[in-house]
């Protein structure tokens, strides 16, 4: 489960070693628009559909701001199989935003301003 995705009630996601990672970063530019935590699913659907991502092994947002990283719950071989799992989680969180069960920390997520870019998630 995403480390910037909170659901309120009932079960979260599950994660296994075996997952790969959907990981969606955002850039000073973006920021200004994400300012609700609909805008900001909305976003990572978007940027999901356009394979703007980078998929690895571990998640970055557990070391990086600025990143938000979804589980793919099974090993895929193209990317195409990854973003459709990752973009079925993704519609899954927006509906838990959108009835009240599920909150994005934009706060601790934009906490700093990306001053060295090495820090930090490399665009997609």
């Amino acid at each position: 489960m995403s480390y910037y995705i909170t659901i309120h009630h009932g079960s979260g996601v599950d994660e296994s070693p075996e997952n790969l990672w959907v990981n969606v970063c955002f850039t000073v530019k973006d920021h200004f628009y994400l300012r609700t935590d609909g805008a900001l699913i909305c976003f990572i659907l978007e940027r999901i559909r356009e394979k703007k991502f980078k998929l690895t092994s571990e998640p970055w947002d557990r070391q990086h701001r600025w990143c938000i990283s979804i589980p793919v719950s099974k090993m895929h071989k193209t990317k195409d199989g990854a973003a459709a799992d990752a973009l079925n989680l993704a519609e899954w969180y927006r509906v838990q935003i959108l009835n009240g069960n599920a909150t994005i920390n934009r706060e601790l997520l934009f906490d700093r301003k990306p001053f060295y870019e090495e820090w930090w998630a490399p665009d997609p």
